[in-house]
């Protein structure tokens, strides 16, 4: 992102909560394999009569969330009705909270380029999901229909809204990446849970432009990325954007098209729900919701570094890439000893087949117990770097083990005896190398090793074979 036209960005992110029912309601929160419109009802419908009920899991999530943005939590909180004039809801207006929300005044410290930056946090309020929209035959402007399907309406989301505070798409993503470790640590959201955002941005001397429910980390950077050089361009033609407007990301084009001008918040129409009580949040309930609170990523960073002796920055990718990921090294950890080959194994060649894959760790195939043995045979020398690269692989892809493989492949693991055996040959068939290794000619051991390896079919350990041919050759 070139820097001569700045841009300016804020975000209002919509995160669903995983909490077992809805927030209203009873009825399960989870449409995922659920047929369209059968995980519903009367209340997540908005029937006429019918009366919500506060989830009061929801609520504490809440209030969780906004401790952990170093929100103000006011005494006393209510919800409000919006005016939401739209087909995913049906009653007409969203339960959320507008007066008063769960956390106001907060903060979230990131780095980037090396350098501290506090993002200020607006707001954070709890709210209900709409049900979802599917347009066939097209996007939001162009499909021939629509289809509804409410099984997610009712769905808990928390929004956190922030200040204009962000200066490039880059920034945002560091942002995201250390919100949703935050939500994870909390045992509020994981990573295949949906996270949206409505992305406000705009170049110096142009107005805001507010593009709409972008869905996913990917889609929200490309969005801002799109929309940046957009004004970008503009602004170096002397053109600016003069009327805030509201428009949508394209998927598939990977654009943004107009849709409406913006919205005011008069134009919401928001007046207290009188279906719904105040939440009072004295020090009792406060303390109470605290203790279960789980650590946070800052900390288990801190402590990582600590304990396991890791560096901050292999710290920071095993816990902001995944919760699951960084549990699976502390699970691990309790058989390996030597944290720094653990580490570097799963930030790298574990992390690269997970990718491979497009899997979390969580939903591998691949479990500690099996990681752990693998680890411990790579320690002992027993595997070689190249062949555990290759068994690595099947290990995430099957869930077998390192020894199942080996023998399902008739691979030949040789043992410290065999490979002296080997090398002694070598040195006996190779009288020059010798010669030259004795006269300090470094090479001649590489051409030993290269001769031990194509003997063991390139299975034996490198540096257990240069550890041989150093004792052999005395």
């Amino acid at each position: 992102m070139t820097e001569e036209v700045k841009c300016i960005i804020g975000l209002e992110i919509h995160a669903q909560m995983n909490t077992k029912s809805k927030i209203f309601c009873s009825c399960p929160n989870s449409s995922k394999d659920a047929e369209p419109n059968t995980n519903v009802c009367p209340i997540c419908l908005g029937y006429p009569g019918t009366k919500p009920a506060l989830n009061r899991t929801v609520f504490e999530n809440g209030v969780k969330i906004a401790k952990a943005l170093n929100c103000k939590i006011p005494d006393n909180i209510f919800f409000s009705r919006k005016s939401y004039f739209y087909p995913d809801m049906t009653k007409n207006f969203q339960i959320t909270q507008y007066e008063i929300p769960v956390g106001l005044n907060g903060y979230m410290d990131i780095e980037f380029k090396g350098v501290s930056k506090r993002i200020k946090i607006r707001r954070a309020h709890i709210e209900e999901d709409p049900g979802k929209l599917f347009h066939v035959g097209g996007d939001i402007t162009s499909s021939e229909y629509t289809l509804v399907d409410y099984n997610r309406a009712g769905t808990p989301l928390i929004e956190i809204v922030t200040d204009p505070d962000f200066n490039s798409p880059d920034e945002v993503l560091i942002f995201l990446t250390k919100l949703r470790a935050i939500l994870e640590h909390l045992n509020i959201y994981d990573s295949e849970m949906i996270m949206k955002a409505d992305a406000n941005i705009s170049v110096i001397g142009g107005a805001r432009v507010e593009v709409k429910n972008i869905t996913g980390f990917h889609n929200i950077i490309k969005a801002l990325e799109y929309e940046y050089n957009r004004q970008r361009i503009m602004a170096k033609q002397g053109i600016f954007v003069k009327t805030q407007e509201t428009r949508a990301y394209s998927e598939k084009s990977k654009t943004t098209k107009t849709l409406r001008v913006k919205e005011s918040e008069a134009d919401y129409g928001y007046i207290f729900e009188p279906d719904l009580s105040w939440q009072t949040i004295d020090s009792k309930r406060m303390l109470g919701i605290s203790k279960t609170m789980n650590e946070l990523p800052d900390e288990r960073i801190k402590r990582f570094v600590k304990d396991y002796k890791l560096t901050e920055e292999l710290s920071t990718i095993l816990i902001y890439t995944d919760k699951a990921l960084a549990d699976f090294f502390e699970k691990c950890s309790k058989s390996i000893k030597d944290y720094s080959l653990l580490c570097n194994w799963m930030t790298t060649h574990l992390m690269k087949c997970l990718n491979y894959n497009n899997v979390y760790i969580s939903k591998s195939k691949i479990t500690a117990e099996n990681f752990t043995d693998f680890m411990k045979m790579i320690k002992s020398g027993e595997l070689s770097e190249r062949l555990a690269k290759e068994l690595i692989k099947e290990l995430v892809s099957t869930g077998k083990t390192a020894k199942e493989l080996i023998k399902e492949k008739k691979l030949k693991i040789f043992s410290d005896e065999e490979l002296k055996a080997i090398v002694e040959k070598l040195i006996k068939a190779n009288p020059k190398a010798v010669t030259d290794y004795k006269a300090g000619n470094n090479n001649s051991v590489n051409f030993l090793i290269g001769q031990a390896l194509k003997e063991t079919d390139y299975s034996a350990d490198v540096e257990t074979i240069r550890k041989i041919i150093g004792k052999s050759i005395q």
